[in-house]
């Protein structure tokens, strides 16, 4: 067997995947990771009991999904989500299942089993909806404990099953290639990856609103400079402060203020909290200038605000 030529060693496994196959008591389970650049944390791996027919997983909990193709038939193994029974269903050999693992699985199998798996971190579907200019993805559609035909996902997996039987020769390039396309195709079938809506011109994109607007929501104070919105948005500062008003309508400050209008509403409702102290809760600089603020976007003071709403 040919040995690795220093400086080519593979990736490091993710930590999430050394979890799982020491969860399900199979710890020299074969596993090969990616590296593809932007798009981290995946790995290939085989998964099987031998003639091993009873066995008990632990649960396991982690910010990632498991795209498993049966490669024997499986049907006789309990599943628990979150602790609750989930019957499975369709464990034929060539079916796929998809297993969300934040959701605290466990197993208990009373028969033997095989799959080859891709361990995709929820990380890496985020990476692959951003490079491809798509709709954030936080989810993946599937029946928890159903698996079901998917010739793509079956032909993407099986190609890997070679590398993963002879791992120090497995072709990095080859293992980045199928990854990044199985992973499309999951992001395509079951997370319904779709264009961002189109941008207004001059406007900012989808992604460069949310920086700027989580970025401002996280220092409520004020204590952010144009510079760095711009910056999270990777663009100019007189770039930035344009676009920024054609998607709102309002300047980033003026936006801010808004914001900090909303959140001294929310608290109004306490009738406890005093006004000099909701003032500096929701940024603004004392008393005297949260009431001229709030008076400016809502016509009252927040004295009359909060009698007109008291419970």
């Amino acid at each position: 067997m040919d040995r690795l030529v220093p400086g080519t060693e593979p990736p490091p496994h993710p930590p999430g995947v050394r979890g799982l196959t020491r969860a399900m008591e199979l710890p020299q389970a074969p596993i090969l990771a990616t590296r593809s650049a932007g798009v981290s944390g995946m790995a290939f791996l085989e998964l099987g009991s031998g003639d091993a027919a009873a066995g008990v997983a632990a649960p396991v909990r982690d910010d990632a999904f498991l795209i498993a193709l049966q490669l024997r038939p499986c049907a006789d193994f309990d599943l628990y989500a979150d602790g609750r029974l989930v019957r499975p269903r369709g464990f034929d050999t060539g079916n796929v299942a998809i297993f969300d693992l934040r959701e605290n699985l466990a197993t208990e199998r009373r028969e033997a089993f095989h799959a080859v798996d891709l361990y995709l971190p929820q990380a890496a579907l985020v990476a692959v909806a951003e490079e491809a200019g798509a709709v954030r993805i936080d989810d993946l559609r599937h029946d928890t404990g159903a698996a079901f035909r998917d010739p793509v996902a079956h032909a993407l997996l099986s190609s890997i099953r070679p590398a993963l039987a002879m791992p120090a020769q497995a072709n990095q390039l080859f293992l980045d290639h199928v990854a990044l396309a199985l992973t499309s195709h999951v992001a395509h079938t079951y997370g319904g990856m779709r264009p961002r809506p189109a941008v207004q011109p001059g406007a900012l994109a989808a992604w460069q609103l949310r920086r700027a607007q989580d970025l401002l929501r996280a220092n409520l104070a004020g204590r952010v400079t144009l510079a760095e919105l711009a910056g999270v948005c990777e663009l100019s500062i007189r770039h930035f402060t344009r676009a920024f008003r054609a998607s709102t309508g309002t300047s980033p400050h003026g936006w801010l203020m808004r914001l900090r209008v909303e959140r001294a509403r929310d608290l109004l409702v306490d009738p406890r909290m005093p006004l000099g102290e909701l003032a500096l809760a929701c940024g603004f600089a004392d008393q005297s200038h949260f009431t001229r603020v709030f008076h400016q976007h809502l016509g009252m003071s927040p004295g009359a605000y909060r009698r007109l709403h008291r419970t």
